[in-house]
């Protein structure tokens, strides 16, 4: 007898809800950015802090990193360097969201975007209609898919459940055998 557990079917392109860290220094930015994701599924991790949001993607682990580049402690784009010094949060794909990206921050970005190791998937600028973002958030995550599916696959899953055989001359008795015991 061999009994196997088999992943379930899911209409999504990842079997768990994916975590979205979203740093910015606008409140009223983190709750559009929570109320444009969380509809479409993606549960967002929110703070206006980068200490804060560092100690967050070490705890969480987010699949996205959602950041502005002006923060009240910290540099955004320092923050991204920060965070992808851990070797399990290097390949977490970033969206740069900002109002005040001027010409010095738009190079910086696109260095950054060269930049392997500090790779920036996209750029939104503030103010932003939520379509938008979801729109961008979609695309990213497809573009990142193999990077998001080895990250899942690197913890285990109830479904992922080795086989089990279950010799012949220890076959589990029937029901009737059973009873009649």
């Amino acid at each position: 007898m061999s009994i196997s557990i088999t992943q379930p079917t899911h209409t999504n392109l990842w079997p768990d809800e994916l975590k979205i860290l979203s740093v910015d220094n606008d409140q009223e930015s983190l709750n559009l950015i929570r109320q444009s994701l969380e509809p479409a599924g993606f549960r967002v991790l929110r703070t206006t802090k980068a200490e804060e949001g560092l100690d967050l993607a070490l705890h969480e682990k987010p699949d996205m990193l959602l950041l502005d580049i002006y923060l009240s402690d910290l540099d955004g784009l320092e923050l991204l360097r920060r965070i992808r010094r851990h070797p399990k949060l290097a390949q977490i794909p970033a969206i740069i969201i900002s109002a005040r990206a001027g010409n010095t921050d738009q190079i910086r970005i696109l260095q950054l975007s060269e930049c392997d190791q500090d790779n920036i998937a996209a750029y939104i600028g503030k103010p932003f209609a939520p379509d938008i973002l979801l729109n961008t958030v979609k695309a990213v995550l497809v573009a990142y898919k193999e990077v998001l599916l080895d990250k899942n696959r690197a913890h285990t899953r109830p479904w992922e459940v080795a086989p089990v055989s279950v010799p012949p001359s220890h076959s589990t008795p029937t029901k009737a055998a059973e009873i009649s015991q």
